[in-house]
């Protein structure tokens, strides 16, 4: 994947454009069925960093690729940059459950540099930095009634993929910095 810039910041690959307006049900290859799905043209018009491409979003978490650069996370420290915290009531009791797909250590802490939106969120102790070093892949369905309000179609399908943290260690952003 070619790493995108705007205004000389990189753009996560999985941000939307807003050339990429359009969206609709379809089948998804990442989540293996019916899906809410949207048009495809990265690079078009204006990044939208808080509003992730929907397909691009479900294949970085199901192929476990890098959230910012696009590339496969397998053999590298996985990091999670999110607000998720430890659910009781998920299956085991204390997962975390989140949509943002999982970065490289190199990528979080290139993320941390020039997102203001992460800088003031570790300023606010709101956004938890975690080494993840075991996940396994979400995709939540969702009812036709919400469906309809995105697509227009009335029927189930899959949103977002989620990612499960089952295993990790709570950092700090000093941590990317070594």
């Amino acid at each position: 994947m070619k790493q995108l810039f705007y205004g000389g910041v990189p753009v996560p690959y999985t941000a939307g454009w807003t050339g990429e307006d359009v969206f609709y049900v379809d089948r998804c290859a990442y989540a293996g069925g019916l899906a809410i799905c949207q048009s495809t043209a990265r690079g078009e018009g204006k990044p939208q960093f808080a509003k992730l491409h929907a397909i691009r979003q479900r294949q970085v978490i199901c192929q476990g690729l890098c959230d910012l650069c696009g590339k496969p996370l397998k053999v590298s420290t996985k990091v999670s940059l999110s607000h998720a915290r430890p659910q009781m009531h998920s299956a085991n009791g204390g997962e975390i459950l989140q949509v943002e797909p999982l970065l490289h250590r190199e990528c979080a802490e290139t993320s941390m540099r020039h997102c203001p939106a992460l800088k003031r969120d570790i300023q606010n102790g709101s956004l938890m930095v975690r080494q993840v070093t075991r996940f396994r892949v979400q995709c939540a369905v969702m009812s036709a009634e919400y469906v309809e309000t995105i697509t227009g179609i009335s029927k189930k399908a899959i949103g977002h993929a989620k990612v499960e943290l089952q295993a990790w260690i709570d950092r700090d952003e000093r941590w990317l910095n070594p």
